[in-house]
């Protein structure tokens, strides 16, 4: 990784603010040294969750945490990092554990801000040294996170935008915040959105007609023609990040719009690299219907209609791919095997589904 630059520059960059709910009454109900440890397991999954994201954690202020997304290193998607980054923190610090079991789990609130800031500077001495991001966006940050319940992620308006496509908001309207001259639109993040396509998601309104592939939609038509006379094809798209990989595969699929076929979409992402078979328990969830709004035996149900929908299954694929998804419901039946068998039967039971939608 680059080492952080000493030179100030102007950029936009996307601000995190995270505090610890409820650290001063856990000061005066723990041991120092349980508190100690408290503090030390939080700074460390707060500084974990952000940089799998590639953030960047500016500052820890005791219960508080200052990151920043775009700096050092600037991404097209930082506003859906920090968002994601919230996300795992809002869950992973509840799964910190406490030294005495009779405490609630601990909860933290998120303010998040994206604009422009002037950035790089290097303040303090020693261990105090840190990069300052000067601007209005960090104290936008922080007022909201203040604002914020337990639990709960705020964000600015440009933040909202720019993940729009990817996450559900809930609008809260304007707030007045501290040292701003007018109230702010602010926005409660719900969670990810379950979209067909990132692709599609992502882009938010309508795309520019696409210039300059027309050699290459016509190789993707004519191979298409060639699989609907029963000749199988598969066609590798390669190409630099941003070069219109993806694009071009929309534009075949507004091109064949209308004609019978079936779409199967598998997206592997950079953000779920720890979530087992992501692309395909996505494909699963959109085909049965699923929504984050579902709770576990909602989901359940979903799952089993569009497995009674395909051919003949095991009896115990539907509790194989429930665990795969997450839930757990008392309804379904309890697994045998150890996990190496389960595994080979998890596969089997993934494949007849895929089988199925296909």
């Amino acid at each position: 990784m680059d080492p952080v630059r000493d030179e100030a520059e102007r950029r936009q960059l996307t601000i995190l603010f995270c505090d610890l709910v409820g650290s001063t009454a856990l000061s005066s109900e723990l041991d120092p040294e349980d508190l100690r440890d408290v503090m030390r397991a939080y700074q460390a999954t707060c500084q974990s969750a952000i940089e799998r994201f590639d953030g960047h954690v500016a500052r820890f202020m005791g219960d508080g945490v200052l990151a920043y997304f775009g700096y050092p290193h600037a991404h097209e998607d930082d506003a859906e990092r920090s968002i994601r980054a919230g996300i795992s923190l809002v869950q992973s610090v509840s799964n910190i554990h406490q030294s005495r079991a009779a405490h609630d789990p601990l909860r933290i609130r998120i303010g998040i801000a994206t604009g422009p800031v002037v950035v790089g500077d290097i303040v303090g001495e020693g261990a105090a040294r840190e990069h300052s991001a000067i601007g209005e966006m960090p104290n936008v940050a922080a007022r909201l996170q203040a604002l914020a319940a337990p639990g709960e992620i705020l964000v600015a308006p440009l933040t909202r935008t720019l993940a729009r496509g990817l996450f559900e908001f809930d609008p809260l309207g304007p707030q007045a915040l501290k040292g701003l001259p007018e109230p702010l639109p602010v926005y409660r993040v719900r969670g990810e959105r379950l979209s067909d396509s990132r692709f599609e998601a992502a882009r938010g309104q309508a795309l520019t007609p696409l210039v300059g592939r027309e050699e290459e939609l016509e190789l993707l038509a004519r191979r298409w023609e060639r699989a609907r006379a029963g000749q199988g094809q598969l066609v590798t798209i390669r190409g630099e990040a941003g070069i219109g990989k993806s694009r071009l595969a929309d534009a075949l699929r507004e091109r064949i719009h209308g004609e019978a076929h079936v779409r199967v979409l598998y997206q592997c992402s950079p953000h779920h690299v720890d979530s087992t078979l992501y692309p395909v328990v996505r494909q699963l969830e959109h085909a049965s219907g699923v929504t984050k709004d579902d709770d576990d035996g909602e989901r359940a149900r979903k799952l089993a209609t569009v497995i009674a929908s395909g051919p003949p299954v095991e009896d115990h694929d539907a509790a194989l791919l429930a665990t795969l998804f997450g839930i757990e419901h008392a309804a379904l039946p309890p697994l045998a095997g150890d996990a190496r068998q389960r595994r080979g039967m998890t596969i089997g039971a993934l494949a007849r589904q895929l089988e199925a939608l296909a």
